[in-house]
């Protein structure tokens, strides 16, 4: 139902952009692995659908399909780009890409514009975006885009298009409600109690006369490789580059001196306020208030009185508190004293009064009292890049041909080899789990070719480097006939018990359908089979249990009076006979809780509802072109079939 509707706020660069139903939450930089670059010399053209006037090309269609894969190989590391596109990936991404530009080139040509300063504050909402502090950090910003290699441009555009989806869709669900008819409808269901039987009929009972050699095995585990298939798993020969054998490097006397006088600003002495703020609409109404207040004190309960509330505000400097509030109000109040109210002033929400709490100034710093502060700064840095100019000296020796034990050996590392190991970093079999800088280089070390040359990465907290290179690699292939032939046989006679228990499921069905009882019928089964199960249960018993359904059950309540099905067990276990006789629905109220809970429960749905067909129009009302050369291109190339 709205699942369409929730796809349509995917984003088209890879990240994860997540509108829900309020407002833009975040944008999460670890979930794909996207390069830039142009994607040129794709037959039918630069672009995969034209969306009225708007044009998703072949590169953004490769960019998303690309992202969507590497979260998907999260869950599945196994998963092949061949495999992710034959589930629905293929067209999936793209109807959600169309759905997404189709609301947008709406949006536009009902002359919904985004501003630059929207985007922005969206921006600095983004926690990939933010320092150690909890703000925008422009360093972080820059860093992450070129992590992934995502342009700028492209980052605001895909804002830009989410923010208008949100404005175009979001006023098409506000105040839906389910009426309350159907509501009482939906609480009678869920009130519903029906009576009938389940009957299996075992594979198990028909498996011990089925002929088993193992040529019929070897064959069995040729159909069905796959099912038996043992993963790839391989081994990892890597080395760790530490700080061992630096040396010992000190901060000296000049390089404080210069790092005190670089950073003085962080020295100067400063003076913070904090202050409680009251915001009212008018001067004349901040005016009205303030004569009321005699005693600063009594600033709240005067605020009280006349429902309104006060808040703290705390600024570190002069700075800090006009970026909190407003050039004019921090001048304002730096020039009253402690325990007077400043204003009124005008300030970005309206006409402020603010009381001084508190007043806290600091000294300036001399670098006398910070010279162990800055040397232990200075020191780290002089040690971090030593090890950083040891790893460039690695990798330089590595592009010049040398093999991992060499450069090892050079920096005095030891070389070693984990147990094989699982594309998700678990051990094979009883191996040992690996070093966590393993882990953080497996992805890496599963892309490379056996005999490969060895590669260089930094540690996660940038302490240490790995080498690291692949080594025995062990293809997926299921195990020796030998080794599991007691499963094989196993799986086996299940399989073609099945066969012939679904013959007997026929008969037995026939039997009921001309007028047998469920538990007559099972008795034309020459096989001992288990007796008819009687079922009498109502549909909130199964919701409220907390357990998955029973497929049978599942069928049963899908069920028309006096009819009768058969199902097949998973795994080969056998068939099942469901039989409903009769459905007990129970009359509710209209006042019934039921029916209150379902409309609060099934409320939602309708605005979602509202929102696909809203989306469902406007694709028609723009109207989309898809280039099936371009998409085929695409695909041919991210497959290797070009």
């Amino acid at each position: 139902m709205i699942q369409g509707f929730r796809k349509l706020f995917q984003s088209r660069i890879g990240v994860v952009l997540t509108l829900g139903f309020v407002a833009l939450i975040a944008l999460a930089f670890a979930s794909a692995d996207i390069t830039g670059g142009s994607f040129g010399g794709i037959g039918g053209g630069e672009r995969v659908a034209t969306v009225g006037d708007q044009r998703i090309s072949t590169s953004t269609y490769r960019e998303t399909l690309n992202g969507a894969f590497e979260r998907a190989r999260q869950d599945n590391p196994q998963l092949t780009m061949q495999e992710f596109l034959d589930s629905g990936a293929r067209d999936g991404v793209l109807d959600n890409m169309v759905e997404r530009m189709a609301v947008y080139a709406f949006a536009l040509d009902n002359d919904l514009r985004i501003g630059d300063s929207l985007i922005g504050s969206e921006l600095k909402d983004i926690p990939a975006f933010q320092g150690p502090d909890g703000k925008f950090s422009q360093e972080m910003y820059k860093a992450a885009l070129q992590q992934r290699g995502i342009s700028e441009k492209l980052l605001r555009e895909d804002l830009e298009q989410g923010l208008a989806a949100r404005m175009t869709l979001i006023p098409a669900q506000i105040g839906t409600a389910m009426p309350e008819k159907i509501a009482q409808q939906y609480a009678r269901l869920l009130n519903e109690t029906r009576h009938g039987s389940v009957a299996l009929i075992p594979s198990a009972v028909f498996a011990k006369d089925v002929k088993v050699t193992d040529a019929i095995l070897q064959k069995y585990l040729a159909d069905n490789r796959a099912r038996y298939l043992l993963p790839e798993r391989r081994t990892v020969r890597y080395a760790i580059i530490d700080s061992t054998g630096i040396g010992d490097v000190q901060a000296t006397d000049a390089e404080i001196a210069a790092r005190y006088a670089a950073d003085r600003a962080l020295y100067i002495g400063k003076e913070a306020r904090r202050v409680t703020q009251l915001v009212l609409p008018t001067e004349a109404a901040a005016k009205a208030v303030l004569a009321e207040m005699a005693d600063p004190s009594r600033m709240a309960a005067v605020a009280s009185s006349k429902g309104l509330a006060t808040t703290q505000v705390t600024g570190d400097d002069r700075g800090d508190l006009a970026a909190k509030t407003s050039p004019a109000v921090t001048q304002a109040v730096y020039a009253t004293a402690q325990g007077r109210i400043a204003g009124p002033v005008r300030g970005p929400l309206g006409w402020y009064l603010l009381r001084v709490d508190a007043i806290t100034r600091t000294n300036d710093r001399p670098l006398s009292a910070v010279r162990d502060q800055i040397a232990a700064a200075v020191t780290a840095e002089k040690r971090t890049q030593a090890l950083s100019d040891r790893a460039a000296k690695a990798e330089e020796d590595l592009n010049g041909g040398a093999t991992l034990a060499e450069v090892a050996k050079a920096f005095g590392a030891e070389v070693k080899t984990t147990s094989p190991l699982l594309a998700n970093g678990a051990p094979f079999g009883n191996g040992a789990a690996p070093d966590a800088a393993v882990l953080r280089v497996l992805s890496a070390a599963f892309a490379m070719e056996e005999g490969g040359d060895a590669q260089i990465a930094a540690s996660a907290d940038g302490k240490a480097y790995i080498l690291f290179a692949p080594g025995k690699i062990t293809p997926a292939a299921p195990p020796p006939l030998a080794q599991i032939k007691p499963y094989l046989e196993r799986d086996y006679r299940l399989q073609e018990g099945s066969k012939q228990a679904e013959v007997a499921a026929d008969k037995v069905l026939a039997a009921i359908l001309k007028g047998k009882s469920p538990a007559e019928a099972m008795k034309l089964i020459a096989n001992a089979v288990p007796p008819v199960d009687e079922v009498n249960t109502s549909r909130q018993a199964l919701m409220g249990s907390g357990r998955p359904v029973p497929p049978a059950l599942a069928l049963m309540f899908t069920m028309a009076k006096g009819s009768t099905k058969k199902l097949e067990a998973p795994s080969n276990l056998g068939w099942l006979i469901v039989d409903l006789d009769d459905i007990e629905t129970k009359a509710i109220p209209a006042n019934d809780p039921m029916v209150m809970a379902t409309r609060r429960q099934l409320g939602p749905q309708i605005g979602g509802e509202l929102g696909e067909q809203l989306t469902q129009a406007i694709i028609a009302d723009v109207g989309v072109k898809r280039n099936d050369t371009a998409i085929k291109a695409v695909v041919d190339q991210l497959t290797g079939n070009r």
